[in-house]
């Protein structure tokens, strides 16, 4: 399936989110419920949040796919020039750097769709799930209902090693000087031979004009050459020493995923590590931009995490390093290092400052097959299977049965952060 049309229409239905429009229309449940904490959280402090996306590059390239029956899940890449912007009071209080990123869009879609059913659970009427998104047809009655698909179940950005504008900037530059050296060394030469020769006015001009193009064309072929071959690799190596702990994280990347998948396919064979790593994004996400964590289910620890009340903005830095795991009574329990930049407002000064940081995460779900379908958002309760949402719920509010989230989905169960450095 080509997912072209619905990846370029999320990435601008984004932008004008964060510039305070509606939510973008194929973001998944647990999407919306991150944008909405970062929008709240933004709103506190009286900030306004602008992201921009301009496409750089080839157009929605598909870099991975895993398949799992009946749920197929597509990440896409694209190429493009990004920022994100503060301002409080109509001036602006912070910008992250400018720079070219890869933008990466995980999209899940259900080949069985069109032919769910559903059933109201107050007056017991059946039909296509298709019918039931605003409401039962017959009693009217709403409910948090199942995901629609194809979806957006998550995205996040990975800084490019080598600038594009850069390179082209530099390669244009390199043209000019060495074409405009070439036709003065060539002008000065055909008026030396012409004079030397004793060549009228024309024989000048034209002798003149070979000279030129000849002086001028052979530097320009001689900059193409070696600014081609010697530019990229030189921009490179400046890139590479500039951002040395980001190519650190990529390898650590590759690495870690062969590790984790061969660690971790023992309890569940169609395990992918890229799904893993958006879904800990998310819940990362969804902590620490939550207002009343105490209540969340998603997280199962005593520590408020006071430390994240001022974190505006999370940006992933392409790293999920595995640290290990454990099953312990059927839980299986996952221990991780996110690398982020987290922006952070600051009361005092009101302004935004960035900060690498590494986080420590451990997380736990029962050891059973991943639900790619499941959402937080429309649980079924076991015993009635009554759907509601589970983010601050743990009581079926139709029976009244315990519902553990665990059994479902991953949960947190500790975060602590261990490794800040300022970020320019």
């Amino acid at each position: 399936m080509d997912y072209s049309q619905i990846r370029k229409t999320y990435t601008e239905e984004l932008t004008r989110f964060f510039q305070g429009g509606p939510y973008p229309q194929r973001a998944s449940a647990d999407l919306r419920f991150g944008l909405d904490c970062q929008r709240n959280r933004v709103t506190k402090y009286g900030l306004t949040m602008q992201k921009k996306f301009e496409k750089d590059g080839a157009e929605n390239e598909k870099s991975y796919e895993h398949v799992q029956y009946p749920y197929t899940y597509t990440l896409t890449k694209n190429h493009c020039d990004y920022e994100t912007d503060f301002y409080k009071n109509g001036a602006m209080v912070g910008r992250s750097d400018i720079t070219e990123e890869t933008l990466y869009t995980g999209i899940l879609n259900k080949q069985t769709q069109g032919q769910e059913t559903y059933t109201c659970k107050n007056c017991g009427h059946t039909d296509l799930l298709s019918k039931f998104t605003s409401g039962c047809p017959m009693c009217g009655t709403t409910y948090e209902m199942p995901q629609v698909y194809p979806c957006i179940s998550g995205y996040y950005t990975r800084p490019s090693l080598i600038s594009k504008k850069l390179y082209k900037g530099m390669m244009k530059g390199g043209f000019w000087y060495f074409g405009l050296l070439g036709a003065i060394l060539g002008l000065l030469a055909g008026l030396s031979i012409a004079e030397e020769q004793g060549y009228g006015l024309g024989g000048s001009i034209a002798m003149s004009l070979f000279m030129i193009g000849f002086f001028g064309g052979g530097l320009l072929l001689f900059s193409f050459i070696v600014m081609h071959l010697m530019l990229g690799p030189a921009l490179a190596a400046k890139k590479v020493s500039q951002v040395s702990h980001e190519v650190q994280d990529s390898q650590a990347t590759a690495a870690t995923k062969a590790r984790m998948e061969a660690d971790l396919k023992r309890y569940d064979e169609n395990f992918s590590y890229e799904y893993f790593e958006e879904k800990v994004l998310s819940l990362f996400r969804g902590i620490a931009f939550s207002e009343n964590r105490s209540s969340l289910t998603i997280y199962d620890n005593a520590d408020p995490l006071s430390y994240m009340d001022n974190i505006v903005d999370v940006e992933y830095r392409g790293t999920l390093e595995y640290v290990g795991s454990s099953v312990v009574e059927n839980v299986l329990r996952i221990s991780v290092k996110a690398y982020v930049v987290c922006a952070y407002y600051d009361n005092a000064s009101g302004t935004v400052s960035f900060k690498k940081q590494v986080f420590h995460l451990i997380l736990a779900k029962k050891v059973k097959k991943e639900d790619y379908g499941f959402t937080i958002h429309a649980v079924n309760c076991k015993k009635c299977a009554g759907s509601f949402d589970a983010i601050h719920v743990s009581t079926c509010p139709y029976c009244g049965s315990h519902y553990s989230l665990i059994e479902d989905n991953w949960v947190v169960n500790q975060i602590t952060c261990v490794e800040t450095a300022p970020h320019y």
